[in-house]
């Protein structure tokens, strides 16, 4: 029976989130968010005259989170805090069972103009965040960014095929590679992230081997 005593907008949004997190955000309905709230259908109607409309402030609400906690992250150029995003994203990915649905639901997201405002927007506050931590690299910083970016994107996917259960940790080592690759020196706060491993490989083959070799000639003598 549904409840006849008022229910705030909150409790709503916060049913709407249960449903979404069980259906997706193109799974759920009204009649789902009344059921989980327990109020009549037609009571939520009345505030949201719409599914559509519900799943636009629900998405609306979920980007503002998490553009307060991308936001809330250090800004200061360097390779630690590149991987304090890549810790922040990597700690989204959620589960392996629900992740080819959030796949699903961004594209899905992409064909309606209010969501995908809503997914553009989200974008754009995880691509200030990158280039506020990026140093200077071979690229300018707008491209690097954008190289991160797609970076973090792919790790994610990677992430599906491999057996690691631990998406945080998968995402930051992968992230370690890419700062190496990158010429990207990091002290290592991070679970994964070990010494000044970034500066010590970055050393040329040569001049490793060239180490070695003066080592071991003093050693013999």
């Amino acid at each position: 029976m549904a409840r006849t005593q008022s229910v705030s907008d909150d409790e709503i949004f916060a049913a709407a989130r249960n449903v979404f997190e069980r259906r997706g955000l193109h799974g759920f309905t009204l009649t789902d968010v009344a059921s989980e709230v327990g109020l009549s259908r037609a009571a939520i109607i009345l505030r949201f005259e719409s599914t559509h409309a519900l799943k636009v402030m629900l998405m609306a609400r979920l980007v503002d989170e998490f553009i307060i906690a991308i936001d809330a992250l250090p800004d200061s150029p360097g390779g630690d805090n590149l991987l304090q995003v890549a810790a922040f994203i990597g700690g989204l990915a959620g589960n392996r069972g629900s992740l080819p649905a959030f796949f699903s639901n961004y594209v899905a997201n992409l064909e309606d103009p209010d969501l995908a405002a809503l997914e553009k927007k989200r974008g754009e506050a995880l691509h200030r965040a990158i280039l506020r931590v990026m140093p200077e690299t071979r690229l300018d910083r707008e491209s690097a960014a954008s190289a991160f970016n797609a970076h973090l994107t792919g790790t994610i996917m990677n992430w599906v095929a491999v057996e690691e259960t631990d998406s945080r940790a998968f995402v930051v080592r992968r992230s370690k590679d890419w700062l190496r690759l990158a010429g990207i020196p990091y002290e290592g706060s991070l679970p994964g992230v070990t010494g000044r491993a970034a500066s010590r490989k970055q050393l040329p083959a040569s001049r490793k081997s060239g180490s070695a070799s003066r080592r071991s000639r003093a050693s013999t003598r």
